[in-house]
């Protein structure tokens, strides 16, 4: 079986702007914080804006593996200041949950047919699920609580 290499390549791409913006995101984030928790929150938040960079180069590295090129664009930003570290961290929990279902769909167009991209796409699914169940045990909640 084949894979849709446009296909592949929108999905890929996807993934670039998608982990692109988070990045940014945990960067701008780690600015708002204030308070007694400053340090730890924001230590985290710009370890995950490594991370998310890290994401993006791993993904645009695949596209231009099957000889695609890589976007320039970014995916959504959400221009609001948050009151609260809580209101931060529930956006947050809603990025995380859109990349997992990124990676899904990604997993969707190369399950069986790329072993390469197949573990790629279960490892970052993976990952993806621990940043959310990370975020919403900061929030005080079980991962099925919400």
């Amino acid at each position: 079986m084949s894979i849709d290499r446009d296909a592949l390549i929108r999905s890929l791409n996807r993934i670039v702007e998608h982990e692109l913006a988070g990045a940014v995101r945990y960067t701008q984030y780690s600015l708002m914080v204030f308070g007694h928790a400053r340090i730890p929150i924001i230590s985290w938040m710009q370890a995950q804006a490594q991370e998310s960079l890290a994401h993006a180069t791993q993904a645009g590295e695949e596209v231009t593996t099957i000889g695609g090129q890589v976007s320039l664009g970014i995916g959504e930003l959400v221009g609001t200041h948050h009151a609260s570290i809580d209101d931060i961290m529930k956006e947050l929990v809603a990025h995380e949950r859109q990349g997992v279902t990124l990676y899904e769909a990604l997993l969707g167009l190369v399950e069986g047919k790329s072993v390469s991209l197949e573990e790629y796409a279960r490892g970052m699914i993976r990952a993806e699920k621990l940043h959310t169940a990370e975020i919403l045990k900061m929030l005080n909640k079980r991962a099925g609580d919400d």
